[in-house]
């Protein structure tokens, strides 16, 4: 037994059985799923905490975790409950006459008794199983900090570690495991892997070799940078590098010093679509591909994956934020790479950042946190500036690559046609592409270089309206519009998946072919490149193009090869990729975002334009940025011509200071939602009328999407001051609360999303 590994609960005064037989021990239990309590159940054996066991709930058998609350603590509260008084009367009258088993008022009762009187034992359900695996102290104290900050049950968090349910089955047994990896092997040393899918399984957990580590040249400043992470110790470090400075390489040298040291490494990505690419640098400079985690991989190599990290064994994991749950035993490093992006925030099934979790998991273990970007969130800024962190910045590009040039567009003076009524009489389409950056195009084909264009929307067109009434196509399920896909024939929204063909008629005024599509998304912008370049070779890269990590490696090959003249893409192209020819990016919409209700905005439109303009002149050739806005005059821009970035950080935080926002305060956002309109409100009106007094509460008030998959929202904002425990507040309050069970209540600790 290691020191974090301590045994549970025994009480010094419990006298050895009569008849010599072993007496039952009790032990609480965290059962998987909607639960925030412990259970008190009874083994014939001591455990301990971490220990991964099955166990009977209700007609149901759930896997738990042993956890250190105190049986004597869970028992009393099971004695309490009213079901298990009727059971247990028989056991009430036997030793109520002779001592106080169970005072029902004060709940006062004899432990020692409970566990040597067989009734008494019966009473208690017992552990159907213990499982060979055991979180480990770390794991254990990081769930249970998770919980507490985020207000996600602890069952829920514990879900998300043991996410692989099948490697708790019956019969996978440690030993069992073990003699089919054995078998696995053997045969496949006699007759090697007839298909292509058991191939790729038998890599995916490699042997790291530290002698094939190649030798990493870093410049001047990025062994600067190296140096301050190495003297930093295990704190977290904002390593701040332009794109294209080599911020991988600098985290790729530490890699190879950590598993020297037969640690565990965990790297964090905000997309699988950079995953390749991340992955092919670091076989180059490591000598092995790294584990990759993500929705993607098969079930066999997720079990595979969770029973390595939980074995201990040496390993590096390159995944998405859900990686960050898995179980470790021998952390290492925790790398967040593009820190910055709003990606790390889950927002389904439980709020939480996977950056700042991240950060707490890195105490927890005692190791280091190496955060990367070209553009850092205010947050990890503030704390670099405060000294919270470490901090390095790395302002050139590496090697002979210089920045791009930037230049606006002043969409004023140069008017797409937008004659949207003639359309049909004129045999007009309407225009998105400005004739400045439509020549900056034709002049990068003419030299064989390549072009990004940035739209930041998916499909056709946004809006599709009526020319006649005016009435928008709007989902019957959410208050959004519905989008038009070309390419699928249907209009769909993107936030319940609800779709249909455009109606012939308008649904409003019944109008004949009276539809029109406003805005442009990726496919629109496509048709007009089409028709005014017929010979270039263009292609589309969004989410309904690129599903998964084959697709994109496939277009990623095609680009590298020169097979493509012009990418179309949306974020999905703006992060971490490096593309040598691209030399032109081109953004059809740089006001997209900025003016909107949200205090971030700013800051989110410069950090994607940035991360779009680093797409560009990576290599040898110069690059070129431009930009096409109605606002050319925009803080923003001077920012991005000046290059000056650390000056536009802090201007946003001199602002967020003066106007009490995080990270100068603390925030929260608690969604009320509920298929009866009426009934929400009642219950938010009811819910803000409550609100403690140390908080300072906006709303109720209907969200930005007030109706999302057939729910009405009502959305309260919070907001204190730092030195408060705003998330123990909210669990008292809101815990205070009975609501209808068709009114959900849903709680976002620091939000990033106001919609």
């Amino acid at each position: 037994m290691t020191e974090s590994q301590e045994l549970l609960w025994q009480d010094p005064e419990m006298p050895a059985a009569v008849d010599g037989s072993s007496v039952p021990v009790l032990v609480c239990v965290l059962p998987l799923g909607p639960f925030d309590e412990s259970f008190c159940y009874r083994a014939d054996t001591q455990l301990q905490i971490g220990d991964i066991v099955e166990i009977p709930l209700g007609l149901r058998l759930l896997l738990g975790v042993v956890t250190e609350q105190s049986p004597r603590a869970a028992l009393k509260k099971l004695l309490l409950r009213e079901n298990f008084q009727k059971k247990a009367r028989v056991v009430w009258e036997k030793y109520q006459s002779d001592r106080a088993f169970i005072d029902m008022d004060n709940a006062k009762f004899d432990v020692n008794i409970f566990l040597h009187d067989t009734v008494c034992q019966n009473l208690l359900k017992k552990i159907s199983r213990i499982l060979p695996f055991n979180l480990g102290r770390v794991c254990c104290n990081f769930l249970e900090w998770v919980a507490a900050y985020t207000l996600i049950p602890r069952g829920m968090v514990l879900k998300m570690m043991l996410s692989e349910k099948t490697v708790f089955r019956a019969a996978k047994t440690q030993a069992h495991t073990e003699i089919l990896d054995q078998l696995f092997h053997v045969i496949s040393a006699v007759q090697p892997c007839s298909t292509k899918k058991s191939q790729e399984d038998s890599l995916k957990c490699p042997h790291i070799s530290c002698r094939d580590f190649r030798k990493i040249e870093l410049n001047k400043a990025q062994l600067v940078a190296l140096e301050r992470i190495v003297k930093n110790g295990a704190r977290p470090f904002l390593l701040h590098g332009v794109t294209g400075s080599g911020k991988t390489e600098i985290y790729l040298s530490i890699l190879q010093d950590i598993l020297k040291n037969q640690k565990q490494i965990l790297i964090l990505l905000p997309e699988i679509a950079i995953t390749y690419q991340i992955s092919r640098r670091m076989e180059e400079y490591l000598g092995f591909a790294p584990t990759i985690w993500n929705s993607s991989i098969s079930p066999k190599n997720r079990r595979k994956i969770w029973r390595t990290v939980i074995s201990g064994d040496k390993c590096v994991i390159l995944g998405a934020r859900s990686a960050l749950f898995l179980p470790f035993q021998n952390l290492g490093l925790i790398v967040v790479d593009e820190e910055h992006d709003s990606s790390y925030k889950q927002e389904e099934h439980g709020f939480y950042h996977a950056r700042d979790m991240a950060i707490v998991l890195g105490a927890l273990a005692q190791i280091p946190v190496l955060l990367a970007s070209a553009t850092p969130s205010i947050e990890s800024y503030s704390n670099a500036c405060s000294g919270k962190y470490g901090y390095a910045l790395v302002e050139n590009r590496f090697g002979s690559a210089q920045f791009p040039s930037l230049e606006l567009i002043d969409m004023h003076q140069n008017k797409p046609d937008t004659n949207y009524l003639q359309k049909n009489k004129e045999n007009k389409s309407y225009e998105f592409i400005s004739q400045k950056l439509l020549s900056a195009i034709k002049d990068t084909i003419a030299k064989q270089e390549q072009c990004l264009i940035y739209v930041n929307r998916r499909g056709y067109s946004p809006i599709t309206l009526c020319k006649l009434c005016g009435e928008k196509i709007s989902c019957p399920n959410c208050t959004s519009w519905m989008v038009y896909h070309k390419n699928h024939g249907r209009i769909i929204c993107h936030h319940c998946g609800h779709n249909i063909k455009i109606p012939h008629n308008c649904l409003y005024c019944k109008a004949p072919d009276s539809y029109v599509q406003l805005g442009c998304g990726v496919e629109r912008i496509y048709d007009e490149l089409q028709k005014k370049l017929p010979t270039a070779r263009i292609q589309i890269a969004s989410s309904d193009t690129i599903s998964s990590d084959k697709k994109f490696t496939e277009l990623y090959h095609r680009i590298q090869k020169g097979e493509i003249d012009i990418v179309i893409g949306t974020q999905i192209l703006s992060k971490g990729h490096h593309f040598p020819n691209i030399t032109l990016v081109g953004i059809i919409d740089g006001d997209c975002g900025l003016y909107v209700a949200d205090f971030r905005s700013s800051e989110k439109v410069y950090q994607l334009i940035n991360q779009v303009a680093g797409r560009a002149g990576r290599a040898d050739k110069p690059g070129k940025i431009l930009i096409q806005t109605l606002s050319v005059n925009h803080s923003i821009y001077d920012a991005l011509r000046s290059g000056d970035m650390k000056k536009f950080l802090n201007l946003e935080m001199i602002s967020r200071q003066e106007n009490n926002l995080p990270p100068f305060s603390r925030s929260a956002s608690i969604i009320i939602s509920g298929t009866n309109v009426q009934l929400t409100e009642e219950v938010a009106r009811k819910i803000a009328k409550i609100a403690p007094e140390k908080v300072k509460l906006m709303g109720p008030a209907p969200a930005t999407l007030f109706m999302l998959r057939g729910r009405a929202r009502w959305r309260i904002l919070l907001s204190s001051q730092k030195h408060i425990n705003l998330s123990e507040l909210i669990r008292q309050w809101i815990g205070k609360q009975k609501t209808p069970k068709n009114v959900k209540i849903q709680i976002d600790i620091d939000p990033i999303n106001f919609s």
